[in-house]
């Protein structure tokens, strides 16, 4: 089986199990999960190029004359045949609709099996794990690559700029930059880059995006000598990501993770309600996350399914990209050359001094 029709598969079981004839993919992240390729032009949009209709024996993807020659040519797979339509037409038209029908988004009169599809996409096949490995490590790497030629007289801008540069010779797009420097790494926890000098300390945080999937990495340096204080506020904001990884364990809901850092956050020197001031991460992949998980989250985590998990405190950030096998917990964004330490028997990045 190829491996589009293996990510599919369950697609074509729900219709059956729900008596349907056809499935409408409308969704830019469950559009590039179909397809293992880029569903978009513009990245500031919801809108995918092109719709796919998915049946019991075809796939057909619904796009214009703009975007057809490439979509056939670089992105969708051999199974997927394409029905062009003028720029001028929308694609509605041409999309079967009524109680025989679903999609992955409400409307037109179609069975809205948005979640059903989202959980199925949820647990990567095999081959789109070995993908997002490779995704991850590149990703890594770039980001520390670009951040071990910062000096501290770089405005964040700067450092952004070096960050987009290593990642797009890495065939990486930007799906989220996050740069701060010492006067803003305290005080916001999504801080997108300004004009500020980093000064001692830069924090620079990526959503890395190849062909649909999602790498989420953060990585900091210091400029100034590090102090007993720094390492232990850096370790112990390493000690509650050590409790979520624990905590992620296939079968178990989603909240876990999240209670576990509830009780990490004032075991490890934070205060209480630490937890409150950021999310805490959730499951990935296609999007930079799905949806934030909280003490509510009842979904459960399936094998192979990519998470990342960022517990935040006193100016430190943990951030890498997981996934979550029936084996245990796997980190896939690693970078051998960026130093490391020891946290609950895994390898973890360290402070960069330059």
């Amino acid at each position: 089986m190829s491996a589009f029709n293996e990510r599919i598969a369950p697609l074509r079981e729900l219709m059956k199990h729900k008596g349907l004839e056809s499935i409408v993919l409308r969704r830019n992240p469950n559009l590039a999960w179909a397809i293992a390729g880029r569903a978009h032009v513009p990245t500031t949009i919801d809108a995918a190029c092109f719709d796919l209709i998915i049946t019991q024996d075809s796939a057909t993807a619904i796009t214009n004359v703009v975007e057809a020659p490439r979509l056939s040519a670089e992105e969708l797979p051999s199974e997927v045949t394409v029905k062009t339509i003028k720029w001028s037409e929308g694609r509605d038209p041409q999309l079967p609709t009524g109680a025989k029908v679903g999609s992955d988004q409400p409307g037109a009169d179609r069975i809205d099996l948005g979640t059903e599809i989202e959980i199925i996409r949820a647990s990567l096949i095999e081959s789109d794990v070995a993908r997002y490995k490779e995704i991850c490590s590149d990703a890594a790497i770039a980001l520390g690559n670009a951040i071990k030629q910062v000096v501290s007289s770089d405005r964040e801008i700067d450092v952004a700029g070096l960050i987009t540069h290593a990642l797009w010779q890495a065939d990486l797009e930007i799906a989220f930059l996050g740069v701060a420097g010492q006067e803003r790494v305290h005080k916001f926890r999504h801080p997108l880059p300004t004009s500020a000098v980093v000064g001692n300390r830069v924090s620079a945080s990526i959503c890395a995006k190849r062909k649909g999937l999602i790498a989420s990495v953060t990585r900091i340096v210091s400029f100034e000598a590090i102090s007993d204080a720094m390492v232990k506020d850096y370790e112990a904001i390493y000690k509650v990501e050590a409790a979520m990884l624990d905590a992620t364990v296939v079968g178990k809901p989603f909240s876990d993770p999240v209670n576990a850092a509830i009780a990490a956050y004032p075991a490890n020197g934070f205060d209480g309600d630490e937890w409150t001031k950021h999310h805490q991460g959730g499951p990935t992949g296609f999007l930079p996350r799905d949806w934030p998980a909280n003490t509510g989250s009842a979904r459960l985590i399936a094998n192979n399914q990519p998470i990342a998990w960022n517990p935040t405190g006193k100016g430190f950030k943990a951030e890498d990209t997981i996934v979550a096998t029936n084996s245990g917990v796997k980190i896939l964004s690693m970078d051998p050359d960026w130093p490391s330490f020891e946290v609950n028997g895994r390898t973890r990045p360290f402070l960069l001094t330059p």
